[in-house]
């Protein structure tokens, strides 16, 4: 039993971060009918960004903060490059815009930053500086505060679309993007709002790795959208609510795989429950997209 609680608390934290993951990416899909291939990107460069400021200041505190700014730079950058093409409902053109703008950050990733090398953070960050341990069971830091931040986020978030008027402008604009314009909706404006959000989450996802497994490499940016994608087809293309369930299973999925299967199965039996959701269900588990309540 203790080993079973061990891997279902490695799910819940495993489960928080690819939440928020899907979140971001999902905002963008529903509010700009942008799928943002770089997102996984501009999580590690925001890392390597971290890495680079602690190496020349000593300072977390200043990485953190670097980190979220990057993140929130490269994210509202994206935004007047594809504002054109999405004007023009132009979505392919879209597609390949964001797959170029994710193939630039890992080359510069591993051409120019650390020689192209891994990167590692300090031991005594990783982990969140505390560990309890019960048994099989070890509790860090670093769990705890990764689950209560993603619900803090979440529920931050829930607060911010049902209660506030720029939160009820983005619903309006998911919803129907034609009424929200008759009705004088700044639709630019609320736009480079929903990259500055998804900007926001990307940075502390970047951080939340940094706690939790401390080291990245250029390649690690595909890994996270690769993961992000499949959360958003669990769950639902465009559902927020799908983002969160669907995280939380793929999360569970794999932390299961990883203990009770011989071998790396991980992602083959993760992907394979993924693609038996979506034959079953085309719309994933909350339904189609632009359904985001």
């Amino acid at each position: 039993m203790e080993v079973f609680i061990a891997y279902l608390e490695a799910g819940i934290v495993s489960g928080s971060i690819y939440s928020l993951i899907g979140i971001g990416m999902n905002l963008l899909l529903v509010v700009s009918h942008v799928f943002l291939f770089a997102y996984g990107e501009i999580v590690v460069m925001s890392m390597y960004m971290a890495w680079l400021i602690h190496k020349i200041t000593g300072s977390f505190l200043l990485a953190f903060v670097g980190a979220g700014a990057v993140s929130m730079i490269l994210t509202l950058l994206v935004e007047p490059l594809l504002r054109g093409l999405r004007e023009k409902r132009l979505l392919t053109e879209t597609l390949v815009i964001t797959i170029a703008f994710a193939m630039i950050l890992t080359d510069i990733m591993s051409q120019h930053l650390n020689a192209g090398l891994p990167i590692a953070f300090p031991k005594n960050i990783v982990g969140g500086g505390w560990d309890i341990s019960f048994g099989l069971i070890r509790v860090t830091g670093a769990d705890v505060y990764v689950v209560v931040a993603s619900v803090i986020l979440m529920i931050s978030l829930v607060y911010f679309l049902f209660k506030t008027k720029q939160g009820k402008g983005l619903r309006a604009i998911a919803h129907n993007i034609q009424a929200a314009r008759l009705l004088g909706i700044p639709l630019r404006k609320y736009t480079l709002l929903s990259f500055a959000i998804a900007g926001l989450l990307s940075g502390l996802t970047a951080l939340l790795f940094i706690l939790t497994i401390g080291v990245a490499t250029p390649t690690l940016g595909e890994h996270v959208t690769f993961k992000g994608m499949a959360v958003m087809m669990l769950g639902g293309m465009g559902s927020l609510k799908g983002a969160v369930v669907g995280g939380y299973i793929l999360g569970l999925i794999e932390c299961m795989v990883r203990g009770y299967f011989i071998g790396d199965w991980v992602d083959a039996i993760a992907m394979g429950c993924v693609m038996i959701v979506i034959i079953v269900k085309p719309g994933g588990l909350f339904g189609a997209a632009h359904e985001h309540s």
